[in-house]
């Protein structure tokens, strides 16, 4: 009989709750798709290499960031099952009242309740994996388009995969029902039939205190913005500021439920216009007593945001950048000056069609005033007077010891191989080939820069393309000067650049890596190679072959970009959970008081367009919160990444394609809860 009665009561909880199993089953197919990257043979394949299967950089990342998104993932999903328990047992606190009454054991109680939460569980769960196992093709396409590759639909179902979405899935569900259902024993009749009431009274008693932190949420986020727009935010600044936003979104609700207390108990003129008294008591009483829902639901909304934007951006870098970091597809440097790279040649004509070949050395004159000049100007040495060994540990590791030159004939050779316009130097002029990050940084004062190089040339200006400056022809920087001029200087390196026809084979650089007899990846340190002053997604080698470089830099940046839409995601759809949830719940209330307007002669179209304000303004109130505090972190982060990238970021128009992608989820859901809500309040 329990059984029985325990399947209606779940088929009952499914029709009431039905945004709540959407969601369970779309989170257990997304959670189940993501977890699917972590045991696909070919992403194994691709995230190890050498023949002892060393784990690559990537690879490390994507496990990283995998395991920690899953982390995250797991902790809002418990926290969404233990309130929607929590909820659904408030709401059937009569029912398992009149029960005790009937002669029901608590125990018998408590197992009906799991049994039917269980019931739920298990069919989203189910019906989760049977939408994931789709999902799952449609990520794999997206992820191998992002790093490149061609993906061929392949329904490889991992075992591991779904064992791991079973256990966090069960772990969430089962410490929530275990929870309230010890809350459940400690309850007595009395308890339960007053369970349900307990949101329904409003504390009035301190609304001049909510009102002054509702102002002092305001002026937290103002403060905010002031900081972020004149640059004064620090490392004190920002951890004081992250905490006061935590409770800005709590204190924002409460006093701006205060003051619509006090507007109708002031008689504001807008209570007696149409049905607007009806609607700001419900919405003031209904965000007094979910202060602390639509604070977490904002922050959730917040996160969801910025994550998404940034992961926009990252994908932006991918696009633009890569190309300029590593522009020849194969470039190998040696401190060895003699070196004629005959093995690694051979090796190359082996495996591919070579369209040009050149080896040339860069050259040094015992001087070092351009990484002088850069080490007083850039923004990355700037602790260098509150922590001179920290920033002399960076120029350490970011610049040779000495200036990097190279002849003017070779500088040509090299633009060609690139197909880019040769340039033309005087026997008295030099210029200086710098990335172009670093030339925007330093374009304002570039005029005083000629005045602090001692190299007797004048000064011919600056060229910006990509031409492989992350250490090979020099960092950040190389200085270009007529080939006679070379004679005086002494050689720094030799290397060798190639440029083929058609495609590089991935597999090259493990070949050239054994040749050398070292291990790629283990040779980033070595103490003749700098890596510059770029901070974001640096790989430097010294040997570099495009095609592996740049496959292992766009799995990187997916890795960082794919747990933040995950995360983004799955946050949303906890979000408009909850707040369609709070509606529903409700319905049967509100089932009266539309029945009495109803009777005083409101129609049954006004109450549609009634309930859809309701609906309207309940969801929009945490999204509008969200929105104005994540656009100035996004403008904040799109500023950041300029400093570190020189790329221009376009952090408006990402802000609002998250924006729009997450108000046609945020529509969905509305949709749903409106026609759900509409069917529950009729007669």
């Amino acid at each position: 009989m329990l059984n029985k009665l325990a399947l209606r009561n779940a088929w009952r909880l499914w029709k009431d709750y039905l945004n709540y199993f959407l969601t369970l089953c779309m989170i257990t197919a997304i959670t189940f798709s993501f977890h699917s990257l972590l045991f696909s043979k070919d992403i194994y394949e691709m995230i190890h290499y050498g023949n002892n299967g060393e784990l690559s950089t990537a690879g490390t990342m994507l496990i990283a960031f995998m395991s920690v998104s899953t982390v995250t993932i797991l902790i809002i999903v418990a926290w969404l099952i233990n309130y929607m328990t929590r909820f659904i047992l408030e709401k059937r606190s009569r029912e398992f009242a009149i029960y005790l009454l009937s002669g029901m054991r608590k125990e018998q109680i408590a197992s009906l309740y799991m049994k039917e939460n269980l019931y739920l569980g298990v069919c989203a769960l189910f019906a989760g994996l049977i939408f994931g196992s789709g999902l799952q093709q449609v990520l794999f396409f997206i992820f191998y388009k992002s790093i490149g590759k061609n993906y061929k639909v392949n329904v490889e179902i991992s075992t591991g995969s779904i064992i791991l979405t079973v256990i966090l899935y069960g772990v969430c569900f089962f410490a929530a029902l275990f929870r309230n259902r010890k809350k459940f024993f400690h309850m007595e009749i009395i308890n339960l039939i007053n369970m349900d009431k307990q949101n329904e009274t409003v504390n009035e008693k301190r609304n001049a205190l909510w009102k002054r932190l509702f102002f002092l949420s305001i002026g937290n986020i103002l403060l905010l913005y002031f900081l972020i727009f004149t640059g004064g935010i620090t490392k004190w600044t920002a951890i004081f500021e992250m905490i006061g936003l935590i409770f800005t979104f709590y204190f924002f609700y409460l006093g701006l439920s205060a003051f619509l207390m006090n507007y109708i108990k002031g008689k504001g003129k807008l209570i007696y216009k149409r049905e607007y008294l009806f609607m700001i008591r419900q919405f003031s009483s209904k965000m007094r007593n979910t202060c602390f829902v639509l604070g977490t639901l904002s922050l959730l909304f917040m996160f969801a945001l910025v994550g998404s934007s940034l992961a926009f951006m990252l994908s932006d870098y991918q696009n633009k950048q890569l190309d300029v970091e590593y522009p020849f597809d194969i470039i190998i440097i040696s401190d060895n000056t003699s070196n004629d790279f005959s093995k690694e040649e051979s090796l190359i004509n082996d495996n591919i069609n070579p369209r040009n070949i050149l080896k040339y050395c860069v050259y040094q004159n015992g001087t070092s005033d351009m990484g002088d000049y850069l080490y007083q100007n850039l923004r990355i040495f700037s602790d260098r007077d509150s922590d001179p060994v920290v920033a002399e540990g960076k120029r350490a590791v970011a610049y040779y010891d000495y200036d990097v030159y190279m002849g003017i004939s070779d500088y040509n050779r090299l633009r060609e191989m690139l197909d880019l316009t040769p340039v033309t130097l005087q026997d008295d002029q030099y210029l200086i080939h710098i990335a172009n990050r670093v030339y925007q940084e330093i374009k304002d004062k570039s005029a005083e820069l000629p005045n602090s190089l001692n190299i007797g040339l004048d000064f011919a200006g600056f060229k910006t393309e990509g031409f492989a400056q992350n250490g090979h022809n020099g960092t950040d920087y190389l200085l270009v000067v007529p080939d006679k001029k070379l004679a005086g200087m002494k050689k720094y390196f030799s290397l060798m650049a190639v440029m083929a026809n058609g495609d590089v084979p991935e597999y090259l650089s493990e070949c050239l890596y054994d040749l050398t007899g070292k291990i790629r990846g283990y040779d980033e340190l070595a103490d003749y190679i700098k890596i510059g002053s770029e901070e974001l997604f640096l790989m430097p080698a010294t040997i570099q072959v495009k095609s592996r470089e740049v496959l292992e830099l766009k799995f990187l940046m997916s890795t960082l970009s794919f747990p933040l839409f995950y995360i983004g995601l799955v946050f949303l759809c906890v979000s408009l959970t909850v707040l369609s949830v709070q509606q529903l719940s409700d319905s049967n209330k509100y089932k009266f008081r539309y029945q009495i307007l109803n009777k005083l002669g409101m129609g049954k179209k006004r109450i549609k367009q009634v309930v859809a304000k309701q609906l309207f303004f309940y969801y929009l109130c945490p999204v509008i919160l969200s929105v104005i505090i994540s656009a100035i972190f996004i403008l904040y982060v799109g500023r950041q990444f300029v400093i570190y990238t020189g790329i221009r970021t376009e952090w408006i128009l990402y802000f609002c394609i998250s924006l729009t992608s997450f108000l046609g989820i945020y529509i969905l859901y509305f949709s749903i809860t409106y026609f759900q809500f509409n069917k529950n309040i009729k007669p």
